[in-house]
């Protein structure tokens, strides 16, 4: 199926509102696969995103740089609204990867604690 611009925008702008949701700040979660450990997580900036003139969301990361937590490679992420509930997941890739989820300044997903989290800010493009 496909669909206009305009219904995409519609969409994704529900999804954003979705993410916004709760007291804090919506976030994505890296971890080593599905339910595996918590490698670190990088919070988005509230709104967490805008829509483009194609529909797409493009998320606002946060302005702190949160530090990863513990040694692994990244697999699998979840985003997760302000109250911290999972809204989405998906798989973390490099930049030459087509996850939804795309580590900036990697060959791989190898994450060392101590180091930054940095997420491509076109990370989702619904």
């Amino acid at each position: 199926m496909n669909i206009t611009t305009a219904h995409r925008a519609a969409r994704n702008a529900a999804t954003l509102a979705t993410a916004d949701a709760g007291a804090g700040n919506a976030s994505i979660k890296l971890y080593t696969a599905e339910g595996g450990t918590l490698l670190g997580t990088r919070t988005l900036a509230k709104p967490c995103g805008v829509i483009n003139g194609a529909g797409r969301i493009v998320l606002q990361l946060g302005a702190a740089q949160e530090m990863v937590a513990a040694d692994g490679t990244a697999t699998w992420a979840e985003w997760c609204n302000g109250d911290g509930d999972p809204i989405a997941t998906g798989a973390v890739t490099d930049e030459t990867g087509a996850g939804p989820w795309v580590l900036e300044g990697t060959a791989g997903t190898q994450v060392y604690a101590g180091g930054v989290i940095g997420l491509s800010a076109t990370a989702l493009i619904g």
